[in-house]
């Protein structure tokens, strides 16, 4: 039963990410999610239902409009698969069998697609947008009321101490980063708490370096040269977010080590 539970969240996972393509394409123009219905974006024909299935569409009419045969990006196909991937992580990470134990698997499905959705403006666009930050912070201090005392002091630390990180290097290096940043920020760290913050920061800057380096040794990037931080705030949010329990049990172990 686990695993029909996972493979059936990591489908609805797929049909969340077809609805994250729309708010990549749609919300960085200032556009509506509702109007107009699904289309092609060379001809303009309106999609079908089965043109709207999740990985397999785009796989049966080989990444290509059926009607005039215009190519469809692989970005469709990456985020309908990935935040497949994603709720399939989060599902093995709970087995829900009452109201209350739903509740933590699907704020945490509502917070990865967050993360994925800012992933992708950040990295086309170079925007992380306040019309998906500032719902997806209300979203989060929801999750932090139902954690309860103490973890609303974990979660509301978390975020202060995360926005907060970012507003500093704002401050000491202009124009490094952005106040999207430290929004984004904001939110990984109300919903990462503490110390799981400090993880999702760790990574966050690491992983952003690690690329940032291999951009310039193969000269994709010069010296003053900026790189989205957003996709890598988002990297560690979600890794505290399903392997959260590991990474501080990792630390404490090699804590007590030295």
């Amino acid at each position: 039963m686990a695993t029909v539970f996972t493979i059936f969240w990591g489908l609805l996972g797929s049909a969340v990410g077809s609805f994250l393509n729309v708010v990549a394409d749609r919300l960085p123009a200032g556009g509506s999610l509702l109007q107009p219905p699904s289309h092609c974006a060379a001809c303009g024909r309106r999609l079908t239902a089965l043109e709207l299935l999740p990985v397999l569409s785009y796989l049966a009419l080989g990444g290509r409009c059926r009607t005039c045969k215009a190519s469809i990006g692989v970005r469709i196909l990456v985020v309908e698969a990935g935040t497949g991937l994603a709720f399939a992580l989060a599902a093995c990470r709970t087995s829900p069998a009452s109201l209350s134990s739903w509740l933590p698997l699907i704020l945490t499905s509502a917070y990865l697609a967050v993360l994925i959705a800012v992933t992708v403006t950040d990295l086309e666009h170079g925007l992380i947008l306040d019309r998906v930050t500032f719902p997806a912070i209300g979203l989060g201090l929801v999750g932090a009321l139902l954690a309860g005392w103490p973890g609303l002091l974990y979660r509301l630390g978390g975020g202060l101490l995360g926005a907060g990180v970012i507003a500093l290097i704002i401050a000491l290096v202009p124009h490094g980063m952005g106040w999207g940043d430290a929004k984004l920020a904001g939110f990984v760290g109300l919903i990462a708490g503490l110390p799981g913050v400090l993880f999702a920061l760790f990574v966050a800057f690491v992983s952003g370096g690690l690329v940032a380096g291999a951009l310039l040794a193969t000269g994709r990037r010069k010296r003053g040269d900026t790189i989205p931080l957003g996709p890598f705030l988002a990297l560690g949010g979600a890794a505290v977010l399903l392997y959260g329990q590991e990474m501080l049990r990792t630390f404490q172990a090699l804590a007590g080590a030295g």
